[in-house]
């Protein structure tokens, strides 16, 4: 007997101690994303201020990112390189601070730092050289603790600081690797830590799309035609939008979005918000303005959204946080209506809040009515926190077959050459009669039906959606292996797993 009260206080004492371990975990995970938000908001706000009163180039632009980042990440100099896809190399464009020559064949007799600066721009390190090459080439930052025992980076004569210590990350926006941000040696002489990579990865993310949009508008600034600015605009906010949906085990998701001008304000989104994967954020909004401003200000909301959702499983928490930057930071005439919500794919339940966007419509091909969602929620923007705390979160528990609908105004209120609305309830009527079909192919339907039904009327507004099916056991085994996509289409699926 005493042998099993042994045992059995050894096991609560195991099972004390690994609850103690996973709180601390879970604290340091928690403590992590804060520090990562905070510094992400420090830079859009950095940034913001600083462009108010510069010209959009890329150079500066630039200048500002290094700047901020050496600050960030306690770092003695850094440096940020572009990639030349004429001839597949990299080259630094902005360099602060005793940053270093990473070219083994560099020659060092010239060490003021406004001449090493026009060396490092003059050199063309080729992609896959080196550590900047390499990280240029496959798209993966890397933390160098120890650079002494790394081969990637050369050491600099004795007479020239060494390098102790280097962090590098990729910029990468729709799939394309653009260029790398550099820092080399932590001030005081220690190391860079894993919470410094993690700050330099995050900031990257941000950076990127700053740099992939600086680009598209010193496009538009040299041809100087409103129809290049617009197809500039078009551009990046199509760089917005996923380049496809998530392939979820036991779901199929699919998605589309076409402006009425060539560039709108609508948007939608998808991104898990824990490492896990196990959180789906689903975003669709609907910007007030179209063109260039709309899309600016989709790509701030956007920014925002992602910032805020990390490690946040509360959707109207999230909307409050947006909510309060966005009624800061835009004119009083902006407004965004938007529904932000979670889908738990192991538990089959989505978890939303409503911004006074259109209401969710989940149908189930077993029966024969649709339900209709909508929790009360004013539009973002419109009026701070203390009266956009009215925003209420709601939760739908899915059942295999149920299929969710979100989409923007443009769907119901598209009209014919009468100015008859399109309307709710055909929209919800013709959903019923598609029921047995696949997410995409009601989409793809439903476009078919707004043209019937308006014959040819040009678009007034824009026209976004997206559906997403809890497939049963019956479907999961006959799923294909890849989805299909178009150039606005876009579907995802994948095999549960169990």
């Amino acid at each position: 007997m005493l042998l099993i009260y042994i045992i059995i206080i050894g096991v609560l004492a195991f099972w004390v101690a690994s609850l103690r371990r996973r709180e601390q975990q879970l604290l340091q995970l928690i403590d992590k994303y804060h520090r990562e938000r905070k510094a992400t908001f420090a830079f859009l706000n950095n940034l913001g201020e600083r462009l108010t009163t510069s010209t959009i180039a890329i150079e500066p632009v630039l200048e500002i990112i290094t700047e901020f980042i050496i600050d960030a990440t306690e770092a003695e100099a850094g440096a940020a390189f572009l990639v030349d896809p004429s001839d597949n190399t990299v080259s630094a464009r902005v360099v602060q601070g005793m940053f270093p020559p990473l070219m083994p064949t560099t020659n060092y007799v010239l060490t003021k730092q406004k001449y090493l600066e026009e060396r490092l721009k003059r050199e063309k390190i080729p992609l896959g050289q080196g550590l900047i090459g390499e990280v240029a080439q496959t798209g993966l930052a890397v933390l160098v603790a120890d650079a002494d025992q790394d081969p990637r980076v050369p050491q600099p004569p004795k007479d020239f600081p060494r390098i102790r210590s280097m962090m590098a990350a990729p910029l990468v926006a729709r799939g394309q690797i653009s260029g790398v941000l550099a820092v080399v040696n932590k001030r005081g002489g220690g190391n860079f830590s894993q919470e410094d990579y993690d700050i330099l990865i995050a900031l990257a993310d941000q950076a990127a799309s700053t740099v992939e949009f600086v680009k598209l508008h010193d496009e538009f600034v040299k041809k100087q035609r409103i129809e290049q600015e617009l197809q500039v605009a078009h551009e990046f906010q199509r760089m917005l939008l996923p380049k496809e949906c998530p392939r979820v085990p036991g779901y199929r998701i699919a998605a589309f979005s076409k402006p009425a001008l060539e560039v709108g304000g609508d948007y939608y989104d998808f991104f898990f918000v824990d490492d896990e994967c196990r959180y789906l954020g689903v975003v669709i909004a609907d910007v007030s303005g179209k063109g260039i401003p709309g899309a600016l200000i989709m790509a701030m909301v956007r920014a925002v959204v992602r910032a805020e959702s990390r490690g946040n499983l509360s959707p109207r928490d999230v909307l409050l946080r947006v909510n309060e930057r966005t009624y800061q930071d835009t004119k009083d005439n902006v407004f965004v209506t938007m529904i932000y919500g979670i889908l738990d794919t192991r538990e089959n339940v989505f978890r939303f809040a409503r911004a006074g966007h259109e209401p969710v419509i989940v149908l189930n091909r077993k029966t024969q009515n649709a339900r209709l969602y909508g929790p009360d929620g004013i539009a973002l923007g419109m009026v701070d926190n203390d009266l956009f705390s009215v925003t209420e979160e709601m939760v739908i528990r899915l059942s295999p077959g149920d299929i969710v609908t979100l989409y923007t105004d443009g769907v119901v209120e598209a009209m014919d050459e009468a100015k008859n609305e399109y309307g709710q309830t055909r929209f919800v009527d013709f959903l019923l009669s598609n029921r047995e079909k696949e997410p995409g192919e009601i989409i793809e339907k439903v476009l078919e039906d707004i043209e019937s039904f308006t014959r040819g009327i040009p678009q007034h507004d824009d026209i976004t959606l997206v559906a997403f099916e809890l497939l049963d056991e019956a479907d999961q085994a006959t799923l294909p292996d890849n989805g299909t996509m178009d150039e606005n289409l876009k579907f995802g699926m994948g095999n549960h797993n169990g």
